[in-house]
């Protein structure tokens, strides 16, 4: 564990000290701006929560819910750690700070210095449901309702230990929060945060589309646990204003210039010149994947530079230190390609895919009118997409949708379940937080215990920050295990 802080404390001097130029430059605090424009605030937000997403959650995540593996031996055996489900501190204490102390304070402000420009505050409030999503199904319940006591103008927090509110309620808000926003949308007003957006330029169609897929994703969420949300989820799909085509993406971009570039890809240049001996194929992905002959096998991994991979891709069992092979790493290049691991991969936060996934399951499971021939359309649209995306040719990809895909109104309701759940998982290799909430719905593909867990069951959250939990008095007196199930997955 001391190597991973090391490595993380040194990230941070690495990009504190680069960061002195374009977007990334956030060294200013725009909280003691004077200027009453939002823009450079909601940059920082933007900036903060990638930045973390990439780089803090990203490995601990991947490993964790099984999508990589952190190589044991191989990988200097430091970095199974979480994959046995000890989390650094660190990388609960940063995600922590970084939502609650930074970014929803900063939306906040940006959203009193909008000054009644409701695309502008629309922007902001649909980041804020975004993050507080992030907050409850990475912990459970978590501060909301009390999150934001704040008193701005002698920058004053009102409230400092704001209760912990059951999730359920979290998820009902950030659906509230969700539909304000859209209503506030009006595409006619050039009233929105345009350069400043490195999302969409301040495109509110665009933005409009993310809040209504965000809303789908959060509504899947909760429907098992709450079957009333399948009317609110087939009312979306029937609408269809949603992120259904890869330009219509939300990605925050990073790019290959100093100060710019992906901070994953970073820390591997800084301690290994760019290539790749710390994360490698999971045993689970590269299993789902084999299992159709998926052409995506080559695209997302490649022999370990070490030397020693077996001619076919393998991937390690979870929470082994001694492997009985090599496995393959996770693609990584210094650019030019679309490789998983580069300095200009950008941070996805919703892609089309994963709407047509979504809508593909609500389909089939009858949240939605249509049927299983519909659920099957949505499918292969979202495959087709998925595997564009890594600039697979079309036959490959027609090749896969007819040999290995079966006609879903072909086979069990089960069988459709799994095979939409499956897609999920492996489109999610580089969006852990996503891929591990979608397996948490549907635990699908089925996963081991690693071995050396420190409890007996799969991985369900993350736990509370120990600094978090001291400071608030109005913290919660249990604290749940790792593999403690959440309210939407009950």
């Amino acid at each position: 564990m001391k190597y991973i802080s090391i490595i993380f404390l040194t990230l941070g001097l690495l990009l504190a000290s680069s960061c002195s130029e374009d977007y990334l430059d956030v060294n200013e605090d725009p909280n003691r701006s004077t200027s009453a424009d939002p823009g450079p605030i909601f940059t920082g937000t933007l900036v903060g929560y990638s930045t973390n997403r990439v780089i803090d959650l990203g490995p601990a995540l991947s490993t964790g819910t099984q999508l990589w593996s952190g190589g044991g031996e191989l990988g200097a055996g430091v970095f199974t750690s979480p994959e046995r489900y000890n989390f650094s501190i660190f990388t609960t204490g940063n995600t922590w700070r970084a939502y609650y102390r930074d970014i929803q304070k900063d939306l906040k402000l940006a959203i009193q210095n909008a000054d009644g420009r409701n695309n502008a505050i629309a922007q902001c409030e649909i980041f804020s449901a975004l993050v507080y999503y992030s907050a409850t199904v990475l912990w459970g319940d978590v501060p909301f309702t009390e999150a934001l006591d704040l008193d701005l103008e002698n920058a004053q927090i009102n409230n400092l230990n704001p209760r912990f509110d059951d999730q359920e309620i979290v998820l009902n808000g950030i659906v509230d929060i969700l539909d304000e926003a859209i209503a506030k949308i009006d595409p006619s007003t050039p009233n929105s945060i345009t350069g400043n957006d490195l999302i969409f330029k301040g495109d509110m169609n665009l933005w409009r589309k993310f809040a209504k897929s965000l809303k789908l994703r959060v509504l899947m969420t909760m429907v098992d646990a709450d079957p009333s949300k399948a009317q609110a989820i087939g009312d979306l799909v029937a609408e269809g204003d949603l992120i259904l085509q890869p330009s219509e993406n939300a990605l925050f971009p990073f790019i290959n210039t100093s100060g710019n570039r992906n901070p994953f890809w970073e820390t591997l240049n800084a301690f290994a010149g760019g290539s790749n001996f710390f994360y490698f194929a999971s045993e689970a992905t590269v299993d789902v994947m084999s299992k159709r002959n998926d052409p995506r096998l080559d695209a997302y991994f490649t022999p370990f530079p070490g030397g020693g991979s077996p001619a076919e891709v393998t991937g390690a069992p979870p929470g082994v230190i001694s492997l009985p092979a090599v496995p393959w790493v996770l693609s990584t290049s210094a650019g030019g390609d679309l490789s998983l691991v580069r300095p200009d991969a950008p941070d996805v936060l919703f892609s089309s895919q994963e709407t047509q996934y979504l809508i593909a399951e609500a389909y089939a499971k009858g949240y939605a009118s249509g049927g299983i021939s519909e659920a099957d359309n949505a499918l292969r649209a979202g495959i087709n997409q998925a595997m564009a995306s890594y600039n697979l040719d079309q036959e490959s990809i027609d090749s896969y949708l007819n040999d290995e895909i079966p006609d879903l109104t072909s086979v069990s309701q089960a069988e459709v379940v799994e095979i939409i759940a499956e897609q999920l998982w492996i489109d999610c290799i580089v969006r852990p937080l996503e891929g591990s909430v979608h397996w948490r719905r549907n635990e699908i593909p089925a996963l081991e215990v690693p071995e050396g867990a420190l409890v007996q069951g799969l991985f369900r959250r993350l736990p509370y920050p120990p600094d978090e939990i001291a400071a608030n008095s109005n913290s919660p007196e249990t604290l749940p295990q790792v593999d403690e199930k959440m309210w939407f997955d009950q």
